[in-house]
């Protein structure tokens, strides 16, 4: 009989050093808003995503690779970076064909939830509402633990991240391929049952509501599959550089 698998939940990258990840698949949330515009560009035709945690890290990557075909964007605060064209909001990137084009971004929480990830052997990807049943019919059909990483704001935890990874987790539970024996898991489980009737209102008294007048973009992230992409970690053809490439669901 197959051994099942663990799921699990790191409620901030604060958290992290506290898990082993060198037997986990990681999955890094940020709905507002990092991954779910990573996913729009990967959705829309781009190439890849070259996540840095620092300003300074994609500056320099870019300056470093001037013959390649780079959009690059930053976004602190919830504001674009001055300098750059993009931030990381999924409007920004909707819509539009990104075709042979790769994407190098960093962001206040989400890139750096991916720069503390990189530990693990077992590989990372991307979810957000937008794609949250392709990357779970993904982990269902890879034979590995699973942890959630919820990227929060500036250390803390976020509300919308840890609805989601609860979302995530009892999609994963109910397959009855996963076990948990997790707390955070059985909070993550519990906020989602509340907030199920009505995600948008549930969540028009957090945080990042009142801390950012983004009305059309949290709509917007809290769409649920709307697309079909598994964004997962890999490297470049010289073992370099790594990325996350957009990988059709068809597990």
């Amino acid at each position: 009989m197959q051994n099942k698998r663990k799921v699990d939940i790191c409620l901030t990258p604060s958290l992290l050093d506290l898990f082993n990840l060198s037997d986990k698949l990681v999955v890094v949330i940020d709905v507002f808003r990092a991954t779910s515009a990573m996913c729009v560009f990967l959705n829309n035709g781009g190439r890849s995503v070259i996540p840095f945690a620092t300003i300074d890290e994609a500056k320099i990557y870019t300056n470093n690779n001037t013959n390649q075909q780079y959009l690059v964007a930053a976004e602190r605060d919830g504001r674009i970076v001055p300098g750059f064209d993009l931030g990381n909001s999924p409007l920004s990137y909707h819509n539009k064909n990104f075709t042979g084009s790769s994407l190098v971004i960093t962001t206040t929480n989400g890139t750096l939830s991916i720069s503390k990830s990189k530990k693990t052997s077992c590989g990372i990807v991307l979810a957000s509402f937008l794609n949250m049943s392709a990357v779970c019919n993904y982990l269902n059909s890879i034979d590995k633990d699973v942890l959630f990483v919820c990227s929060g704001w500036k250390g803390r935890m976020c509300v919308e991240d840890l609805l989601l990874a609860g979302l995530m987790s009892s999609k994963l539970l109910s397959k009855n391929n996963f076990i948990s024996q997790s707390d955070s898991v059985l909070m993550g489980l519990s906020l989602y049952e509340s907030a199920k009737g009505d995600i948008v209102e549930f969540l028009s008294k957090s945080a990042y509501k009142n801390r950012l007048n983004l009305d059309a973009d949290i709509k917007y992230c809290l769409q649920q599959d709307i697309m079909s992409i598994v964004p997962i970690w890999s490297q470049n053809y010289d073992g370099n550089e790594c990325f996350f490439v957009k990988k059709s669901n068809n597990v």
